[in-house]
């Protein structure tokens, strides 16, 4: 049986899923599992899997005959996986050099783990040019699910950035509640339910996975607005499941959600001009849900209403000039492998988990 099993459910993506699965190969470790569920996509999918099935050792193809949703797809290919741990990874983006080497490690470094996050690389979405490195705790394990969400619940959401046992995962994903949700984010929930109370979660800030930015067809498809409804509205609903008789972690990780994930589908929308008309709608909605949360007062609303021009200029000087901002981050992860590979002298062990984790991006970053 495998140690670890990489899950892909895919639909109507077959490029994408060709530099997935060409990333997979680069990898060279033949004894990771891959398992990709399409569902039901008109395209060349198929015949795709057909293709790779020959190049990669550990291969499962599974066709839906009919569309079958999201999350019901992902139920499929998890069901489908043998391996002690499943790394649900999205079919547009990528793993990084090295980034499988790392899971590995982290399983070994960490016996009986429940589930691991993973350092991520924004690229923009040709899946060319870098734009950012995620921001994340350091590399440690921490316990019970309180602390995963007060501290990674933004991270959580990006389900390609995340590795979690898959008896645990079965086990969580066949709970009614688990089963009833239809907000998107039901695996964030189960990941919750598998690491209940004291379970061991593991942070790996060295890069693992690439994801491809400004590939959101949800959001081309329902708006901005409605796509920041959609996010509120899973993220409250996973925390009153999972965190109903603990204010203090409910609210941590409500925190948590409104300072990196709404916060940035706000700056995101002005500065990409996406918010004409909706400003006041998204402030209406927004009090509904955070008016207790002074930080929507302080940030949340100035940002919705200032000028689209401030704010471009405010993020460019902040990207510029901030040593912990994302682009700042991927500047300093560029420069340490351009300068590890022009003295051929491996980084020190001890070393920033960042620049440890570089690969090899030199050009890139722009």
């Amino acid at each position: 049986m495998p140690t670890l099993s990489i899950c892909i459910p895919t639909y109507n993506r077959s490029h994408y899923l060709a530099e997935l699965l060409d990333s997979i190969i680069a990898q060279d470790m033949p004894e990771i599992e891959v398992v990709v569920s399409d569902d039901g996509s008109p395209d060349d999918t198929a015949a795709l899997a057909r293709r790779y099935g020959e190049r990669i050792a550990r291969f499962t193809f599974l066709h839906q005959p009919v569309n079958i949703g999201v999350d019901r797809n992902i139920r499929a290919v998890t069901e489908a996986a043998t391996g002690d741990y499943i790394w649900l990874i999205g079919d547009d983006d990528r793993l990084e050099p090295g980034g499988a080497r790392r899971v590995m490690d982290a399983i070994e470094r960490w016996p009986g783990v429940v589930g691991l996050t993973l350092g991520v690389v924004d690229y923009d979405v040709t899946l060319r040019h870098v734009t950012g490195l995620r921001v994340m705790p350091r590399t440690q394990m921490i316990e019970g699910a309180a602390a995963v969400f007060s501290r990674t619940a933004d991270l959580l959401g990006y389900i390609s950035g995340t590795v979690v046992d898959r008896r645990k995962w079965n086990v969580a994903s066949a709970d009614p509640s688990a089963r009833a949700m239809k907000n998107l984010y039901s695996p964030v929930y189960i990941l919750g339910r598998a690491v209940g109370a004291d379970g061991g979660w593991g942070i790996v800030n060295e890069p693992c996975i690439g994801f491809r930015s400004g590939n959101d067809q949800l959001k081309r498809r329902v708006g901005w607005l409605e796509r920041l409804k959609i996010d509120v509205r899973a993220y409250d609903e996973i925390a009153d499941l999972l965190f109903a008789g603990d204010c203090i972690a409910h609210r941590a990780m409500c925190k948590r959600v409104f300072d990196t994930h709404i916060l940035a589908r706000i700056v995101n929308a002005r500065t990409g001009g996406e918010d004409s008309g909706e400003r006041l709608d998204a402030a209406i909605y927004l009090i509904g849900r955070y008016a207790a949360m002074p930080r929507l007062w302080l940030l949340g609303l100035p940002m919705l209403f200032a000028p689209a021009a401030m704010l471009r200029a405010v993020r460019s000087a902040y990207k510029r000039m901030v040593g912990s901002s994302g682009t700042a981050r991927a500047r300093q992860f560029v420069s340490a492998e351009s300068a590890a590979a022009a003295t051929r002298v491996p980084l020190p062990h001890g070393s920033d988990p960042i620049l440890r984790g570089a690969v090899r991006l030199q050009g890139q970053f722009h």
